[in-house]
This record gives structure tokens, C-alpha cells and sequence, in this order.
């Protein structure tokens, strides 16, 4: 159940469950509290005011990141893993890309923000599909895992780069294919990892360290840096 909190001028939409806590979230610059169904707004105004430095800073460093977000219109390149592929953009009825060696094409009948990533979108999951596919199919088969995959599949998600089910789905977030190389390389190895170990314990990350030692720092960039990564 939703409702709303008045709050420093404006309101907070407040939604209630069977949860024992409160919790503040911050997404796409919009607040939301989760709280108990007991908890009253009194106390939720008091949780708010404790809470009220850190929210400001997670607006600010949200809106910090929505302005890094690329706008592939107005720039004259594109990543490709490790590539850098010059843009040529051009007006036409039907939107289409091409790629000639290190360079792309994109043809859209507009060329503002949303028509050229549309065009983008369809280009890196084209990219995704092959290389996602050839990657994870070449990790479960060194490792002997291919009884334990079932499926792979793309999609884009907000929150999450990649998961894998209990029943060896692996799905990835084709955006990530704007990253370098070795990040998707870690990528790869996590869900792979997860094939063996459907969890986040010691065992786990053992494993993703064999499979990608320096699996740390490539985490840290996609931390860091993966808000670049989103048409």
C-alpha cells in the first residue's frame, strides 16, 4: 500500500508492508520511504530529519550521475568494449546502423537524443548477443559447466548487470557492452560463477577469483562508472 508524507515542502511516497524496519531509498532522484504498517507518520518525520544530510547527498550525487549520461547525438564517438568507433550520423526514413570497421553508421528519420539511441540500442544488442553469447558458452565449456546452463538472455534492467536463475538462466544487461572488455570479462565470470553457486558466500567469490583474479577492481569501475553505460 502507497501513500504520501509532507515533507519539507513537498511529499514522499510512503509504502507500507509486513516489513520490521524502515528504509529510505533513493532512485531516478525520487525518495521513497518502506515502512511497517505500525510506524507512524510522526516517527517517519523523525527518521526522515536523522536521515535528512545523507538524503540530500544521494539527490545530489544522483543528479550528478544523470548528467553524465551519455547523449550519443552530440558526441562524435562511441564505446565498443575496448574499441572507440567514430559516429556518422545521417537523416532517412528508416532507422538502420552499419559498421565499417572502426567506424558506425546510424540512420534515424530524427537526430535527437531518442531516435539515435534507438538506433544504439539495437546495435549493442546486436553485439551483445554474439559476444555475450560466444563468452559464456566458452567459460561453461572450459569449466565442464555446460549441463549446468540452460538458457542465456538479454535485457535491459535498472538495477542489476546480470543475474542468473537456480534453474542456470543467465541474463545480462546488453548495455554493458559499452564497458571495456575486462569488465564484461568479469562480468561473465560472476554469472558464470553462480551456475556452481547460487549465492554471494565465501564460496562463491573464491570461485569468481579463480575465474577472474582481479575481479575487485573491475567491480569497483562498473560501481564507479556504470551509470555511463545507460541510453
Amino acid at each position: 500500500m502507497s501513500e504520501a508524507l509532507s515533507w519539507s515542502g513537498g511529499t514522499i511516497p510512503v509504502r507500507r508492508s509486513k516489513r520490521k524496519t524502515v528504509a529510505l531509498h533513493v532512485r531516478d532522484g525520487a525518495p521513497e520511504l518502506r515502512a511497517p504498517w505500525h510506524v507512524s507518520d510522526t516517527d517517519l518525520k523523525r527518521f526522515l530529519s536523522d536521515r535528512q544530510d545523507w538524503l540530500n547527498r544521494a539527490l545530489r550525487s544522483q543528479a550528478e550521475k544523470r548528467e553524465q549520461k551519455p547523449d550519443f547525438s552530440q558526441q562524435a564517438h562511441c564505446p565498443l568494449m575496448d574499441e572507440r568507433l567514430t559516429l556518422q550520423l545521417s537523416r532517412g526514413a528508416r532507422s538502420q546502423w552499419r559498421r565499417d570497421q572502426d567506424r558506425l553508421y546510424l540512420v534515424a528519420p530524427l537526430l535527437d537524443k531518442p531516435h539515435v539511441h534507438h538506433v544504439l540500442a539495437d546495435f549493442y544488442k546486436t553485439q551483445a548477443r554474439f559476444y555475450l553469447t560466444e563468452k559464456t558458452l566458452q567459460r561453461v565449456h572450459t569449466e565442464g559447466w555446460e549441463n549446468h546452463l540452460t538458457d542465456i538472455r538479454l535485457r535491459r534492467t535498472k538495477t542489476k548487470w546480470g543475474h542468473c536463475t537456480a534453474t542456470g538462466r543467465i541474463q545480462y544487461n546488453w548495455q554493458i557492452m559499452m564497458a571495456p572488455e575486462r569488465i564484461i570479462d568479469y562480468l561473465v565470470a560472476h554469472e558464470t560463477a553462480h551456475l556452481l553457486h547460487p549465492h554471494h558466500g565465501a564460496s562463491f567469490w573464491n570461485e569468481v577469483t579463480r575465474l577472474h583474479p582481479h575481479w575487485q577492481d573491475d567491480r569497483r569501475w562498473l560501481h564507479d562508472n556504470g551509470h555511463r553505460l545507460w541510453l
